[in-house]
């Protein structure tokens, strides 16, 4: 169903009522399934918000080949594994620490896999499989550690087959393929605990060696317990190792009894530490009811009481609301504690996955409505820095891994500072920005990109320090001018605040690099107008004879541009919007030219709104004080490339970044990324209120609100008449306040102020 058709909204509706038992009614309009097919790849299984364990199905299905979350709605389950991503691409990481339910004697020969009787359930907290041997498995999951109850048929054997060697691979993409090292598996001698460990090497980011460590207990002492690896099986032996690679090794323990609940704890430091992981997480209970109630409570009160909205009982909306809130809260990951190569209290997350997919507007979403949780992925950044040498970009299994452009840590950095977020060591978290900035990282061969490395920091920062630009030496040259470009313009507002002067001048110039790229001269048959950026040489000269700029190749890792055409990177420079519209010539051209991305003003849609390089692009109207376009055009894309459901989502949910780009075009503001100032369009939501952390309260509502009308006419922000379409964090953020839309069906310029800021306003010498 798509969101407007189902819009008959009215205002003046008393909101969503928030009341004691609030968690129940949020609960109840989750879906843990949205975005979970048709590319989103959002991870539907048990998680707390950024929590360690994701506790899901891992599915084995050659007609959707790699399962990125480990979920499939179709195929053979291979596993209940312990650990998963939300939302990626590249290729699948984790699926470990898995285990099955047999009925009947297990053929090791073959692959250890079982079918589903019926389509898998979930909610928030809790997640059910049935499988068709009659074995029904209810989950529930803490932050560290997991509960699986287990029923089985009354006259059949019970055996839970714990699968030391499982992991999710790739068969899309076999080179980054994850593969099993070594590992381990012993169970104590009255069976009733087994602890083991599994090093993996590979995957997306291309880890070296990483372990992780188990502990898992029953309520109820197994009767007998055998070993296998590969094809050997060893009965009433409770050990069982490999150091084979992708040797599959394991313990099956038989029951007497039909329903078995098993605990499991993971941990990054030792197995001991993973039970430890299970009593902080449990106690003594084995309480899977009350698992899920503290879950749903965790929902509760650190995410989905940050809103309180009104829809008009249009559940489908709500539904929509409460769902993209969800899966924008799944990574990263925290692991405070857990960090095996520093071992200490210090703020630990990690599954940064990838920050080049988030800082656009999921890392602005933690800082306005979680300041703390922000306040806490950028010091871990920094102690990540200050340990491994580089702050990530892409970043699991506690190792950074790929950086697609620019080392965008700086630019979640620089919004975090200028939005006052606490708990943040600025003086060291300036120190890992300025590295980036000025240090070339260590060579990692990439086959795909051999140039330079993919790993830490700036690759191609020899010629960024030279010339100002990237040339084509280096893969990826436009992505990583334009990204080198906005990372130096957050580094000069950092050094600004810290009240490093000369920095502040440097990194302002270096900001300007992206004019360098900026081709006055270049063209395409589709359009009569000239000027986009285009790929450049050493010496000067641009590359290609028959440049098309509506064209990015394969737009991938040895392209000139990832993920996005040279027309939608041109976009890119919210920080100096003036200087692109002085190119660019006009404001007329300027206009015309952002009509031309989208299909709703009879063009295709050159915009891949699936990908985040576009995300802001929008909101560009408001540049020229047409907000109405802006206002269109995001209506537009919701209601034609997002809706409820499954297949809700335009591409990869990105670890939550397609959620947050949808939850502020909802909410009728988008944040500028590094910048304390947000753009306005209009709400879908008649009323809602966003309770701050500090206690205050943001009320927001759309007056006159329908299917028809949802053009502003007018604004009032905290009761005085706004003439800008645009706002400053403070302004709302700092001491709470209001904004009250008057909305109605003429397209009109109602805006008279100030544009919104362009703080850099520099052109290259």
């Amino acid at each position: 169903m798509k969101l407007l058709s189902a819009l008959p909204l009215l205002c003046n509706i008393p909101s969503l009522a928030i009341a004691d038992h609030q968690s129940t009614i949020f609960k109840n309009y989750v879906d843990v399934f949205t975005g979970t097919e048709g590319g989103g790849n959002v991870f539907p299984g048990l998680a707390r918000p950024f929590g360690m364990v994701k506790l899901g199905v891992d599915v084995i299905d050659s007609s959707s080949g790699n399962a990125y979350s480990g979920y499939a709605p179709d195929g053979k389950i291979s596993g209940i594994s312990m650990m998963h991503e939300s939302g990626t691409g590249g290729a699948p990481q984790y699926g470990v620490v898995a285990q099955l339910p047999y009925t009947d004697d297990i053929d090791f020969a073959t692959e250890l896999t079982l079918d589903r009787q019926s389509a898998d359930s979930g909610s928030v907290g809790q997640y059910q499989v049935n499988f068709t041997n009659g074995v029904n498995v209810e989950l529930a999951a803490a932050d560290r550690s997991g509960i699986y109850h287990y029923t089985f048929p009354s006259n059949a054997s019970a055996k839970i087959l714990v699968n030391g060697s499982h992991h999710l691979s790739s068969p899309l993409r076999p080179w980054w393929s994850q593969y099993s090292v070594n590992g381990s598996i012993e169970a104590n001698d009255d069976l009733s605990q087994y602890k083991g460990s599994h090093t993996l090497k590979g995957g997306w980011g291309e880890q070296s060696d990483w372990t992780i460590y188990y502990c898992g207990d029953f309520d109820t002492k197994p009767t007998s317990v055998t070993s296998y690896q590969g094809t050997n099986v060893n009965e009433n032996n409770g050990e069982s190792s490999s150091t084979k690679q992708d040797d599959s090794f394991g313990l099956v323990f038989q029951f007497d009894k039909s329903e078995i609940k098993l605990r499991v704890g993971i941990s990054f430091i030792s197995s001991d530490q993973a039970c430890s992981n299970i009593k902080n997480d449990f106690g003594n209970d084995y309480d899977t009811d009350q698992t899920i109630k503290d879950s749903i409570s965790k929902w509760n009160d650190e995410v989905f009481s940050k809103f309180e909205i009104n829809t008009n009982n249009n559940d489908t909306l709500t539904d929509i609301f409460y769902s993209a809130l969800y899966g924008s809260h799944l990574l990263p990951s925290n692991r405070t504690g857990e960090a095996p190569s520093w071992n200490s209290d210090e703020v630990y997350y990690d599954d940064f996955f990838t920050l080049w997919d988030t800082f656009r507007c999921l890392n602005p979403l933690f800082n306005l409505i979680n300041p703390t949780r922000g306040g806490e992925i950028v010091q871990a950044m920094t102690n990540i820095y200050n340990h491994d040498g580089y702050t990530p970009d892409g970043r699991s299994a506690n190792q950074n891994g790929r950086t697609q452009g620019g080392s965008n840590s700086d630019i979640v950095m620089a919004d975090a500072y200028v939005k006052n977020i606490n708990g943040i060591d600025w003086d060291n978290a300036y120190k890992a920005m300025k590295k980036n900035a000025e240090v070339q990282p260590p060579y990692k061969y990439d086959q795909f990109a051999p140039d330079a490395s993919n790993q830490d920091g700036r690759g191609a920062l020899p010629d960024w320090l030279d010339l100002g630009y990237v040339t084509r030496k280096y893969t990826r040259s436009v992505t990583r001018t334009m990204e080198y470009s906005y990372d130096d313009y957050s580094l000069s507002v950092v050094a600004k605040g810290l009240g490093n002067s000369d920095d502040h001048e440097k990194y302002l110039k270096r900001s300007a690099g992206w004019q360098h790229i900026w081709n006055k001269d270049a063209s395409t048959s589709k359009f009569d107008y000239t000027g986009f950026v285009q790929p450049k040489q050493e010496n000067g000269s641009w590359a290609y004879d028959n440049y098309d700029p509506l064209s990015c190749g394969g737009c991938y890792w040895g392209d000139d541009e990832y993920e996005g055409k040279p027309i939608e990177y041109g976009w890119s420079v919210p920080w100096d919007i003036e200087t692109l519209k002085n190119l660019i010539g006009s404001n007329d051209t300027f206009v015309k030219r952002l009509d031309d991305m989208y299909a709703l003003y009879g063009s295709e849609d050159i915009v891949d709104v699936g990908n985040e390089p576009s995300f802001l692009t929008p909101y560009l109207y408001n540049y020229d004080n047409k907000n109405y376009k802006t206002v269109n055009t995001i209506r537009y894309i919701i209601n034609s490339k997002f809706s409820n459901g499954k297949k809700g989502l335009p591409g990869n949910s990105d670890a939550g970044a397609m959620q947050a780009w949808y939850l502020f075009g909802l909410l009728g503001f988008y944040p500028v990324a590094g910048t304390t100032t947000y753009l306005l369009s209009s709400p879908f939501l008649p009323y809602y209120v966003i309770n701050l952390e500090n206690g205050k309260k943001v009320e927001v509502t759309a007056n006159n609100l329908s299917s028809e009308n949802y053009f502003i006419q007018s604004v009032k922000i905290n009761g005085e008449s706004w003439n800008q379409n645009w706002f400053d964090h403070d302004d709302l953020f700092k001491n709470g306040g209001s904004i009250e839309y008057e909305l109605g069906s003429d397209q009109k310029v109602w805006e008279s102020g100030d544009l919104p800021p362009s703080p850099v306003s520099y052109t290259k010498s």
